[in-house]
């Protein structure tokens, strides 16, 4: 009995697609979630607060919030995750998106949590663009 394996051909082609296959999946499962991105939405207290403000800063960069939240300054800011890999340029001064808002107070709750996601600041004025579903908030 001979105890050198020699695979055929079709044997050979097998193992290749296997270590291809599973290399693959190995990598893409380990570098996936390295490099997902979070949002600046200023101090959140708890996760009730999460669940206003964490909605309003991803809705200015149209990503969807994971459901994760952090402080990263205690008192001073927290941030939003998300599954988001890059994130597109927020031309400022300018309007950002913040969801739908429903009057002046909701306006004083929701944009200054947008400007900070966008990196402004806001400058009192908003406007619904789309009732019941979106609203702007300019920033400057």
């Amino acid at each position: 009995m001979s105890t050198n394996f020699k695979p055929s051909k079709i044997e050979k082609f097998w193992l290749s697609i296997g270590t291809v296959v599973i290399g693959c999946s190995a990598s893409f499962a380990v570098s996936s979630p390295a490099f997902a991105l979070d949002i600046k939405a200023g101090p959140i207290w708890n996760n009730d607060d999460a669940k206003v403000k964490c909605p309003v800063a991803v809705e200015v960069y149209d990503v969807e919030w994971n459901g994760q939240w952090k402080t990263t300054v205690e008192g001073e800011m927290s941030v939003c995750g998300t599954d988001a890999t890059s994130l597109p340029n927020i031309g400022l001064p300018g309007d950002v998106n913040a969801g739908p808002i429903l009057n002046d107070n909701d306006a004083k709750v929701k944009c200054p949590v947008a400007a900070i996601a966008a990196n402004g600041t806001w400058n009192g004025q908003w406007k619904t663009t789309l009732p019941g579903k979106m609203s702007v908030c300019s920033i400057k």
